[in-house]
């Protein structure tokens, strides 16, 4: 019942805001240019563990916790890494990138407030009933991927750290 209506809407947010607004605001070829592999550095390595690390800490906070039915565990386990670690990426990091190339602050900042008031969603059904927890985390780790976006002018490692952290989070 609610678990069908809630991947009904995760899959209409997906499609809709996460491939259709972006290819209308940036296009194809900046969407593709974003998310081009990059060579993983040693300092690159370690700006990526970082939020893999604080998810596995955020983890064990009330209110960050996901619901894990059984049923559907496995397609929230493939939509976490799959769904959100790029399509919310593409949505929330790369558009911006692309929008705001010289405004450091609507790149980074205002990015940051959306993707965690976007969380309000999630966590309103979470287990505890309270989103405060999931949009807290939620804006400090987006915060980190718009500075790590920023600093690598893509969305190759924010992509992989989201869908890792994703990953943790839910198993």
């Amino acid at each position: 019942g609610n678990s069908i209506g809630w991947y009904l809407g995760l899959w209409i947010y997906w499609i809709i805001w996460g491939w259709v607004f972006p290819w209308v605001m940036i296009g194809k070829d900046s969407i593709v240019q974003l998310i081009r592999p990059q060579k993983l550095t040693l300092q690159l390595f370690f700006m990526v563990a970082f939020p893999v690390i604080m998810a596995a800490i955020f983890r064990f906070i009330t209110g960050m916790e996901y619901e894990k039915p059984a049923l559907w565990f496995l397609f929230i386990l493939i939509s976490t890494n799959l769904g959100n670690g790029f399509i919310e990426e593409v949505l929330w990091r790369g558009m911006y990138l692309e929008l705001f190339p010289k405004r450091v602050t609507l790149r980074i900042v205002w990015s940051t407030i959306w993707f965690a008031l976007w969380h309000y969603a999630p966590g309103s059904i979470s287990a505890s009933g309270n989103p405060i927890g999931l949009m807290i985390g939620s804006g400090m780790m987006g915060l980190y991927f718009a500075f790590l976006a920023h600093k690598t002018k893509s969305i190759w490692w924010t992509m992989i750290a989201h869908a890792l952290g994703g990953l943790i989070m839910v198993v």
